[in-house]
């Protein structure tokens, strides 16, 4: 971590200690450890954002750098999945599921120091629920059927159907309030009404957040975070020693086993909603024969592919893991079985298949090695195509134009994703269909569960995609940080409760 010096550490300490939130539950140094409040955290991550404009632009990149810390939606969610007020201080949800009444909070401003208004509110959240909206998460805005103020503080949104999700919704890009100014640009820059404003992004090494002189709540526990975005573990790890950075969030067993015996670090290991996914276009010949995809599966032993990796993740058989509610043991849906592989492509008539592998560069080579070598040994070429991240989300994610791919999903919600026909799967089935629109309108979390794990059973029978394992979330921390989240990191890196001790 580093330290301000001079007068502007002397201002912004003054700043922070007058509104400094407390640590909450986070990993690290005592909660009664005297903090430095201008000290600046170097949190190392691998996927850099292709843009910084959460309307328009997807990956798992953005997501942790802007939810909750740039930007904010009318509720936000913490790190045990509860829904918690933000920029709505209050709201009600009528008897019947479909009524949405939020109080605004009064002397919320952007970043630029404009207020932010209810018109703001409801033009951002119109945007994201029209139709053809480029948003990442535009497909779960679908049952919104209006959106008005009545009056300055109040927003009043009415779905077509019950959404049991909704809330949860507001808390993705879908729900993130940004100026209604025409022509706006925030490709490279920000303005939210977060905790911290993007002060600067060196393209292909660091994003800078510095705390937002004009937040509405508390202030940020720390000076500023800087994400550098280092994709090698030994590099990272040689960083973290070096003292260049103070945390790797999220690396390889290996890499944790080196700090796991020194007291100047901190290992912590938290649950994960994260699935490292071999993604099939179902609509892509012979893709499109359950039997190739099953084959494929077979193909690929993934006890030892958690080995290769060097362990940290579990095996899974679905798009669910054992912390999801609707979670179902989908494990035998296609057991390793080289030889069940090779039979049920010989059935298939595709002994000698050529397949290409879409990937992007930010992912160990080690996996898709793997994966090409396995598959070689039941008569299945494998090409890998290692492209720029950008480059495969307008390829394959966008254009759906892959017939392979490999991805790691981070949003707990996946699964209904498996509804979708235009989603990047090209899968499309009618009755997986009818239980993800039946879970969303479910009048209770039970009903809702009970459906998604009827999707889950149905997918990996289907084998409409191929899950090689959930990684878990191990962190390495310079332990003289504390009060940063341990959980589910990928997609909710809440980072104004960081601190540093003195």
């Amino acid at each position: 971590m580093r330290k301000l010096a001079g007068p502007a550490a002397l201002l912004l300490s003054g700043l922070l200690l007058a509104g400094c939130a407390s640590t909450g539950s986070g990993a690290g140094q005592e909660p009664s450890a005297a903090t430095d409040p201008t000290a600046i955290v170097d949190i190392q991550v691998g996927l850099e954002p292709t843009s910084l404009d959460v309307r328009t632009t997807s990956g798992a990149g953005l997501v942790q750098l802007m939810r909750g810390n740039v930007y904010e939606g009318l509720v936000g969610m913490s790190e045990d999945l509860e829904i918690t007020p933000a920029l709505a201080s209050k709201w009600e949800v009528s008897e019947d599921g479909l009524v949405y009444t939020f109080t605004v909070r009064d002397g919320v401003s952007f970043h630029d120091g404009t207020p932010m208004t209810v018109e703001d509110v409801v033009g951002s959240l119109t945007a994201s629920s029209a139709e053809g909206s480029l948003n990442p998460d535009a497909k779960r805005m679908t049952a919104v059927a209006s959106i008005e103020a009545t009056d300055d503080s109040t927003v009043v949104i009415t779905l077509s159907r019950r959404d049991i999700n909704f809330l949860d919704t507001l808390t993705t890009a879908a729900g993130f309030v940004t100026p209604q100014t025409e022509g706006l640009d925030l490709a490279t820059t920000a303005n939210g009404t977060g905790p911290y404003t993007v002060d600067q992004w060196n393209k292909g090494a660091t994003i800078s957040l510095v705390p937002a002189e004009n937040y509405w709540g508390d202030k940020p526990a720390n000076g500023g975070v800087v994400f550098h975005y280092i994709t090698d573990p030994t590099t990272a790890a040689t960083a973290l020693r070096g003292g260049e950075i103070d945390m790797i969030a999220g690396t390889t067993p290996e890499t944790a086993a080196l700090f796991a015996d020194d007291e100047a670090f901190t290992v912590t290991e938290g649950a994960s909603t994260s699935w490292m996914t071999l993604g099939f276009n179902n609509a892509f010949e012979p893709l499109s024969d359950e039997r190739v995809r099953k084959a494929i599966r077979q193909a690929i032993n993934k006890e030892e592919l958690v080995e290769v990796i060097g362990g940290g993740a579990i095996t899974v058989g679905s798009m669910t893991v054992p912390s999801d509610p609707w979670y179902v043991d989908t494990t035998g849906s296609a057991p390793y079985d080289p030889e069940e592989a090779k039979a049920l492509l010989k059935e298939a008539g595709q002994e000698n298949l050529s397949l290409t592998l879409t990937v992007s560069n930010t992912y160990d080579t080690i996996i898709t090695e793997f994966i090409a070598a396995e598959l070689a040994k039941v008569g299945v070429e494998v090409k890998i195509d290692q492209v720029e991240f950008a480059t495969w989300l307008d390829e394959a994610f966008t254009k759906k134009n892959y017939e392979l791919t490999m991805v790691l999903h981070v949003d707990p919600s996946t699964l209904s994703y498996y509804g979708n026909p235009a989603y990047y799967w090209n899968y499309d089935n009618a009755e997986v269909q009818q239980l993800v629109a039946d879970a969303n309108t479910a009048a209770s979390e039970a009903d809702r569960d009970k459906n998604l794990s009827e999707v889950a059973k149905i997918v990996a029978e289907d084998s409409a995609s191929d899950w090689l394992y959930s990684p878990q979330t191990l962190i390495v921390a310079d332990s003289a940080l504390g009060g940063y989240p341990t959980s589910r990191i990928a997609n909710n890196l809440a980072l104004s409760g960081i601190t540093v001790a003195e």
